[in-house]
């Protein structure tokens, strides 16, 4: 399945600093040894499929101003700061600020590392 990334997350894809993403999943389309293409230019002539591979987790993510939840367990500080720092962002605020402090979804692995 086709995972669409921001121009900026190729290279931390590449080098293995971004090792997940977080999605909405509303219709479960997401498993466990499902095929990974990891593009940008989705849907547009700029097509780019620069890597392959394989989900090998999901967790469910609950994001909010107050907390952030990963299968059920709150994250400390440290736990949000690695996994902003693996979703390819620079700080926990770039991350909030992403994700606009409210959001629900799984969070899509293709390495073994689980929250």
């Amino acid at each position: 399945m086709i995972l669409s990334f921001k121009p900026q997350f190729v290279e931390p894809i590449l080098n293995g600093s971004k090792i997940h993403t977080i999605r909405e999943d509303k219709g479960k389309r997401w498993t466990i040894g499902k095929k990974i293409h990891f593009a940008t230019g989705v849907r547009t002539k700029n097509y780019n499929c620069f890597k392959e591979g394989e989900c090998i987790g999901l967790q469910k993510i609950i994001i909010s101003p107050a907390y952030i939840e990963v299968s059920g367990r709150i994250l400390n500080y440290k736990e949000i700061k690695r996994l902003a720092i693996n979703d390819g962002f620079n700080s926990v605020k770039d991350f909030l600020e992403w994700f606009d402090g409210h959001f629900t979804g799984i969070i899509i692995h293709w390495t073994d590392l689980l929250y």
